[in-house]
C-alpha cells in the first residue's frame, strides 16, 4: 500500500528516474527489478489505481535498466537513448535522435546516483561513448566542459582559444563569456536537478529497509557531488 506522497510521486510527469526507482522498490519490492515491463506497468496500476504518466514510467523503466544492465556505460546507442529517458521520459523507437550536452549532463548525474560504476574502474564510459561526448562538446562550442562532461576532454580547445587571442585580449573575453554562459547554464541545469531529488527524497515515506537504505546512499552521493561536482563514481544506488 502507497503512502499518498509516494503515489504523487508516481503521478507526476516531473518526477526524477532515481526517485521513481526508490518509491517503487519501496512499493514493489526489489524482486520488480527483475520483471518484465509489462508486469512493472500492470502493477504499478494496481497501486495507483489508474495508469502512471507515460513520461514517468520511461524514466522508471530506463532506471530499472541502469540497475540490471551496464549498457549505459558500455554501449553508445544505449547510452543516448537512456540519457533521453531519464532525463525526458521520451522513447524515440528506431529513430536516432543524438543527446545534446544538457542531456548528457542530467542523465550522467542521475546515471551516477541510480547505478554508479565500480570505484575501481577508473574509466567506466567505453571509448565510443567519451568520444561522442567530446564531439558534442566541441559541435556545441563547449572549451570548458561543465564538471560532469569533462570526461569527455575539451581542455586543448581552450588552450588553443588562449593561444590563439592571447594578443587580443577584447575578442579573447568576448568567447570567454560566451562558452561561459553555456557552461554556467548546464552545471546550473545540474545543481537544480540535484536539489529537485535531494527535496523529494527528504522524509520520504518509505515501508521497507530496501529503499531506505537506497535513499541513504543517494544522499551520500548528492552530498558528494555537492562537495566535488566532477567526481565520476559516487557511492549509492540500488547495489542490493
Amino acid at each position: 500500500m502507497l503512502n499518498a506522497r509516494c503515489k504523487q510521486i508516481l503521478e507526476s510527469q516531473e518526477s526524477p528516474a532515481s526517485v521513481l526507482l526508490t518509491v517503487a522498490v519501496d512499493g514493489l519490492g526489489q524482486d520488480m527489478l527483475s520483471w518484465d515491463p509489462g508486469t512493472i506497468w500492470d502493477e504499478i496500476r494496481d497501486l495507483l489505481g489508474k495508469p502512471m504518466p507515460d513520461t514517468a514510467y520511461n524514466r522508471l523503466m530506463a532506471a530499472v535498466e541502469m540497475v540490471t544492465s551496464d549498457g549505459f556505460y558500455k554501449d553508445l546507442p544505449t547510452f543516448i537513448r537512456l540519457c533521453h529517458a531519464l532525463v525526458d521520459g521520451a522513447v524515440y523507437g528506431d529513430t536516432f535522435v543524438p543527446a545534446d550536452a544538457q542531456d548528457i549532463a542530467l542523465g550522467i548525474t542521475e546515471g551516477l546516483i541510480i547505478w554508479p560504476p565500480d570505484q575501481k574502474d577508473e574509466a567506466p564510459f567505453c571509448d565510443q561513448v567519451i568520444g561522442y561526448i567530446g564531439e558534442v562538446i566541441k559541435d556545441e562550442g563547449i572549451l570548458k566542459p561543465p564538471d560532469v562532461l569533462r570526461l569527455g576532454g575539451g581542455s586543448e580547445m581552450w588552450q588553443k582559444v588562449q593561444m590563439g587571442f592571447s594578443d587580443d585580449p577584447a575578442m579573447f573575453n568576448a568567447i570567454y563569456n560566451v562558452e561561459q554562459s553555456k557552461t554556467d547554464e548546464i552545471n546550473q541545469a545540474v545543481k537544480s536537478h540535484l536539489r529537485k531529488i535531494m527535496e523529494l527524497l527528504d522524509k520520504l515515506p518509505l515501508n521497507t529497509g530496501d529503499a531506505e537504505n537506497a535513499v541513504k546512499r543517494m544522499f551520500s552521493s548528492l552530498q558528494s557531488e555537492q562537495r566535488d561536482s566532477h567526481a565520476m563514481k559516487p557511492n549509492a544506488g540500488f547495489s542490493g
